[in-house]
């Protein structure tokens, strides 16, 4: 791919608490507003210092301890490497023995830290002493393990002792004079610290370290348990069946109530009660979307999501709240919907009256749902509400009994169920207090461990914002799970996160113990560990495919907090604070750009171990991420063991930031625009975890990548340019190797058999050089139980000697029987392998065929029990589908499970034999596209549940589609013997449709009424449509016409609201219907004949906020009496009689206008007494090219101007530049300076100090920029003048 496309791509796509004493008496929370349901009365001193470990931040120092007595072991290589500086030894050691001494009064101190504000003094200094002890023995690490890299890679000597004895005369006496002075330094404090135990009255209390366990497949909760709303669930639902007395449009109902009590749970129920669906499902306008608001409110971040959930985001709209907002209104007109806003904090009423603004002009009966805990939101919001009230001693009961006795009954252990009534009672009826609880009471069988909980004083904590249910829940956890729960506080609230993620963190950060197995498998039972605990929940519907994420209640969320003592944080909840300073764990928000500013505080945080950016709503858009970033900040933090720079923009890496950045062990690099590694990675000697997935620019590997010998896991799933590395069989330590691919020949199949770490997607191409069964066997495919997703291909060139060989091949090639995906391309055989349709494959939900050219049947894929996606393409040989397809089902129907079908490209396909006894029962989507020789008039379909049918390429369209009960779409492309469609005879349930390439198509008046309404009618490439009008096509909100080479005539229908015309080069006559529309955008492009816009456009189209006009060279003028006065984006390109002309434009009466665009030719000249360009203040952003008569005195008066791209031949605008004119567009945020191949410098204090965003691009002379006033984000592009004066830290990807 060139760097001009891969620049291109790149261009269009890059659009809580302070709590050190946690029991301080004067602390101050945020106020939980609602129905308190803890009423204490002793005091907090009352608490025994051994019932409360409330702050974790000992669990941190203790895992940060086990590193350092792994790295100070008696054989380790570290102290091999100073075998011959026997001072540096027994300062080691020294180190090693203080050390001991500090741990054994570490949990005794942990305990009373809350009580005693100089024991907490004295655990800070001693983190901040063991961190650096910690630092500087990782430092050392790394020159042993770069000795002993070294030494394998100039095959010096065989053992790793003798390579560390030779090699450590290459280090310099000064780096152990260095080492000497640091150690003796840090023991020095250390000796201090240690001294003043006995004065703190800290005593040897090893706390236990015994894990308990439990089967995991019995402990997930199960989320759909509602007990004891049953009420309320009943009236939601009445309300929002019921139509408004007052004749409102829009319902807004409140669910007010504590956190905990659970608000979201009833939403959800009503939210997916079938009564409720129906309602809103079944009418042509309905619509559902949730969202959740939580308490960082923001409109921008609230428009996108609704736009996501309604399926009208598009990834390359930028962040114009305007716009946004403008499309969310306009998507939800005239719609029936009901929306969720989740977890409301703000309230404000001027920013609700704005964001209720969006939802006025839906459907009668539109509802929309909002859960809260403060009551003056539900107050603002509505007249009436819904409070939430505590459960009923019965209901706490059952959801008590449900979560704390799955796995036994109550009534086999009445004393256990005598003590867990009074606990359930002491919950005080909160849903979320009762199942956490239950959860940690669940594994313990013994009635004193449960009447200790009932026990504790920590029921009487005044504190609102945790929950002592959730307190007593967290001090039950052994040390290995408080500090793995308490490191998820570096999460924002609501952000769903996936479980590999977390455990790919505790890993890197040393709080998963090394062992003898596979790590990741004890991070998996931690995991699973705290799911039980109801401390994590599974995000219920996940939105990418079937990726499994989860979050933390808000209240949980609180606690982790609290208790991670500020180590972990979240960088926009601690600007300005001391809380920075202390962390070692830090996320941030990723925005699409100013990322500099924003991490500028940094700099001085040389203890950060985490670097995670996060994004709630990610889309497939980069985030933009400044060079300064890049090559001043990060290189700063050198004891980074974590760095994501996921969803970045990001070509290139500096080539010495891994050098500084050595003790890095988990680095995610996945879904950038890297071409390549700089080969500083290769050093990076501790690395544990590399991820490269969805790199689709990644080409190569780093050649040394067997130096990273501590590499255990890399995903390079998803780099489609990325060959598979030989090299990579010479990472020892790697486990888990994601998205490999094999290219056979010579001994690879041998490679293919020994790789035991393969994990996901494995793809094996090349297979015509296999030239046996027992060459296949080599490959051990059935051993591989951890790959889920298998590509098998063969070379399309390639023919066969032997059918049976070709067979037998592919028959040793059976995936294990955990397969879920299953892709083979260009098998060369004339039958497949009858593991293809076995039943046993019990996960197998994806198969896709494809090119295999000699087949001449289809397995029997029927039988596949879980199979949700076929895909059958390029089957030359088969003639037709038949019975045996089906398999023999004894019970089941055929394809009991399949949601989608695709045949593509069979060429001799004649015949499909459908059995008729309920096969395809959920069949949502089906595809037929390019099979000649199929007639699918003789084709009974009646797929009762198929939604979506798209058929390309056939010769005859007459299906039958009476039993197509809820199809919305249809899809026809170019089958041309198509030449009447009948649109009265569909079924009413289609909103979109599509007729391409079907080129004998004429339109003709129905003989009955067409009652549909769509959301979506489009035709493209039907040359014998020659008219539109109302009466020719059923009604449709949004219409496209494209490369109708004959139209000539258009009456716009009066339901359309967004009309697009496209290259339809012979249209002269566009006309609104009598009665106006109310059409809100409307584009007319490569219409090349056409003179005139509409009449009366004010008057017909009041409604109009979008106009666009692209290479219409004979429009003339505007219509009389200008443009519709509510027009708020206007562009113009390659209209040359318009622009020149200027006639009726009369812009500056758009007092609505806020975007302009106009692309000229320069052929513009001043019109002597006509109309120039008066523009109205209001315009926003403005984009002009090639418009020399645009002057400066027509921007002066852009007061509200905020984005400015100007390109090409404006000579006024360049004298304006080169002048320093600019710095009255004082809102100017963003410019964009363009092919000005004159402009030769921008003075000092050219620019406006509200500018944040510089690009110039092609300004081939410009030779100077300001030296001060520059924008925090600079993006420069061919300006080859430039290159000598700029430095590194002023550009942007």
């Amino acid at each position: 791919m060139s760097n001009e496309k891969q620049d291109s791509i790149g261009k269009r796509t890059v659009c809580k608490h302070s709590c050190n004493n946690y029991l301080a008496k004067k602390r101050v929370l945020r106020e939980i507003t609602g129905h308190s349901c803890l009423q204490i009365t002793l005091s907090i001193q009352q608490i025994s210092e051994m019932e409360i470990g409330l702050v974790v931040g000992g669990a941190f120092l203790s895992s940060a301890l086990n590193v350092l007595f792994d790295r100070l072991a008696p054989h380790g290589d570290l102290l091999y490497m100073f075998q011959k500086h026997k001072h540096h030894v027994r300062l080691l050691k020294k180190l090693k023995m203080t050390l001991r001494g500090l741990q054994i009064v570490l949990s005794d101190a942990e305990n009373k830290q809350a009580s005693n504000p100089s024991v907490s003094d004295w655990l800070n200094e001693l983190r901040d002493a063991v961190d650096s002890a910690e630092n500087l023995i990782e430092e050392v690490n790394y020159e042993a393990l770069r000795l002993k890299v070294e030494g394998q890679h100039q095959n010096l000597a065989e053992t790793s002792d003798q390579q560390v004895s030779d090699l450590n005369l290459c280090l310099s006496d000064d780096f152990f004079l260095n080492i000497k002075d640091k150690l003796e330094e840090t023991i020095e404090t250390l000796e201090v610290l240690e001294k003043q135990i006995g004065r703190l009255g800290l005593k040897d209390h090893f706390s236990s370290t015994k894990q308990e366990t439990r089967t995991p497949s019995t402990s997930l909760v199960d989320d759909s348990d509602i007990f004891g709303r049953q009420n309320e669930i009943e009236n939601l639902i009445d309300l929002l069946l019921s139509k408004d007395a007052s004749g409102k449009k829009l319902t807004v109902v409140p669910i007010v109530g504590m956190g905990g009590l659970g608000k979201t749970t009833l939403a959800k129920a009503v939210y997916n009660d079938a009564k409720v669906s129906e309602a809103f499902k079944a009418d042509h306008f309905g619509l559902k979307a949730w969202y959740c608001v939580s308490e960082a409110y923001d409109a921008l971040r609230i428009t996108k999501g609704l736009l996501q959930e309604i399926g009208s985001f598009d990834s390359k709209d930028d962040n114009n709240l305007n716009q946004l907002q403008v499309k969310l209104k306009e998507s939800l007109k005239g719609k029936k919907f009901l929306i969720v806003l989740d977890d409301v904090w703000n309230d404000n009423y001027n920013e609700w009256d704005d964001l209720r603004n969006l939802f006025v002009e839906g459907r009668m009966g539109s509802k929309i749902i909002v859960t809260t805990r403060k009551e003056s939101v539900a107050l603002m919001m509505a007249n009436e509400k819904i409070s939430m009230d505590n459960l009923s001693t019965e209901a706490s009961w059952s959801l008590f009994k449900r979560h704390a006795f799955e796995n036994m009954d109550p009534m086999g252990h009445p004393e256990l169920e005598e003590v867990g009534k009074q606990i359930a009672a002491k919950c005080k009826g909160l849903p979320l207090a009762l199942k956490t609880l239950a959860g940690m009471l669940r594994s313990k069988s013994e009635v004193e461990e449960w009447k200790r909980n009932l026990r504790s004083k920590i029921w009487e904590l005044r504190d609102k914002d945790v929950l002592p249910a959730l307190m007593l829940s967290y001090n039950d956890l052994p040390a290995h799970l408080k500090q793995c729960f308490s490191f998820c506080a570096i999460f924002p609230k609501d952000y769903p996160f996936r479980k590999e993620q977390v455990i790919h963190l505790w890993i890197a950060n040393g709080l998963i113990p090394k062992d003898d197995g596979m790590i990741q498998d004890s991070g998996n039972q931690y995991f699973l560990e705290l799911r039980s605990r109801s401390l994590l929940e599974r995000v219920p519907d996940p939105s990418e495919g079937n990726i499994e994420k989860f979050l933390m209640h808000d209240l949980v969320n609180d606690l982790a907090q609290i208790v991670s003592s500020n180590l972990c944080i979240r960088l926009e909840e601690s600007q300005g604070s001391h809380m920075l300073e202390k962390s070692r764990h830090l996320s941030y928000s990723m925005g699409f750009g100013r990322e500099f500013e924003k991490l500028t505080p940094l700099y001085k945080l040389e203890q950060l171990r985490t670097l995670l950016p996060t994004c709630i709503s990610c889309t497939a858009t980069y985030h933009t991420l400044s060079k300064r970033v890049l090559h001043n900040i990060l290189p700063r933090l050198r004891s980074l063991r974590v760095l994501s720079l996921s969803h970045y923009y990001i070509k290139e890496l500096p080539n010495d930031l891994f050098i500084k950045l050595k003790l890095l062990r988990f680095l995610d690099i996945s879904q950038t625009a890297i071409k390549r590694l700089p080969d500083s990675i290769c050093v990076l000697y501790n690395l544990e975890t590399l991820l490269l997935s969805s790199c689709d620019f990644l080409e190569e590997l780093p050649l040394q990548m067997e130096k990273l010998i501590n590499l255990r896991h890399l995903d390079i799933s998803n780099t489609h340019w990325l060959k598979m590395p030989l090299h990579l069989s010479k990472l020892k330590s790697l486990q888990l190797l994601v998205g490999a691919k094999f290219l056979l020949g010579g001994s690879r199949m041998d490679d293919l058999g020994e790789a035991q770490n393969l994990y996901g997607s494995v793809s094996v191409v090349e297979l015509q050089n296999v030239v046996d069964r027992r060459e296949a066997v080599k490959a051990k495919m059935r051993e591989k139980n951890h790959v889920d997703k298998l590509s098998l291909e063969w070379s399309e060139s390639s023919s066969a000697d032997n059918s049976q060989t070709e067979r037998d091949i592919l028959d040793e090639l059976r995936p294990h029987k955990n397969i879920k995906e299953v892709e083979i391309i260009g098998y060369r055989g004339t039958t497949f392998p009858n593991w293809l349709a076995d039943p046993l494959f019990l996960k197998l939900e994806q198969l896709s065929i494809a090119n295999c050219k000699n087949c001449f049947s289809l397995p029997a894929l029927g039988q596949l029990p879980c199979l949700k996606i076929l895909s059958i393409r390029g089957m030359h040989g088969i003639t037709g589908v038949t019975e045996e397809f089906y398999g023999s089902w004894s019970s089941k129907k055929p394809f009991n499970c399949l949601e989608k079908l695709v045949f593509v490209d069979m060429r001799e396909w004649k015949q499909w034999h459908i059995l008729g006894s309920g096969e395809f029962p959920i069949l949502e989507k089906l595809e037929i596209k390019n099979c000649p020789e199929l007639s699918l008039e003789t084709v009974p379909i009646q797929l009762s549940s198929l939604k979506s049918f798209e058929v390309i390429g056939s010769p005859t369209v007459g299906v039958v589609f009476e039993g197509m009960k809820q199809i919305v779409e249809l899809d026809i492309r170019d089958c041309n013997s198509l030449t009447f469609f009948s649109f009265s005879i569909l079924p009413t349930t289609l909103k979109r449709i599509r007729i391409s390439g079907c080129q004998k198509l004429k339109l003709e008046q129905p003989v009955s009424e067409m009652s549909m309404f769509l959301e979506e009618l489009r035709l493209d490439e039907c040359d014998c449509i020659n008219d539109i009008s109302p009466e020719l096509l059923p009604r449709a909100r949004k219409l496209w016409v494209e490369d109708c080479h004959n139209l000539t005539r258009f009456l716009i229908p009066t339901a359309t609201e967004i009309l697009l015309i496209r290259n339809c080069e012979n249209v002269e006559i566009l006309s609104v219907a009598c009665g106006g529309t109310q059409m809100t955008k409307l584009c007319i492009h490569g219409c090349k004949k056409l003179k005139w816009l509409p009449e009366r456009m004010q008057e017909l189209l009041p409604s109009l906020k979008e106009l666009y006009l692209i290479n219409c060279p004979e429009i003339e003028s505007f219509p009389e009496g200008g443009l519709p006065f509510n027009l708020q984006l206007l562009e113009i390109s390659n209209c040359k009689k318009l622009v020149n002309g200027r006639k009726e434009w009369h812009l500056q009466r758009l007092s609505c206008l806020t975007e302009l665009w106009i692309d000229h030719d320069d052929s513009d000249e001043e019109i002597v007494g006509g109309e120039n360009w008066e523009l109205p203040s209001s315009i926003q952003t403005l984009g002009i090219k090639n418009l020399k008569t645009l002057s400066s005195q027509h921007l002066k008066t852009l007061t509200s101007l905020q984005y400015l791209e100007i390109e090409g031949n404006l000579p006024h605008i360049q004298s304006m530049l080169e002048q320093g004119q600019f710095l009255h567009l004082i809102s100017l945020q963003s410019l964009g300076i363009m092919n000005f191949p004159n402009l030769q410098s921008l003075p000092e204090s050219a620019l406006p100090s509200s500018l944040s965003q510089l690009a110039i691009y092609n300004c081939p002379n410009l030779q100077s920029l300001p030296v001060k006033g520059m924008p925090s984000s600079l993006s420069i592009y061919n300006c080859p003048l430039l290159k000598p004066l700029l430095e590194f830290d002023k550009g942007e990807y």
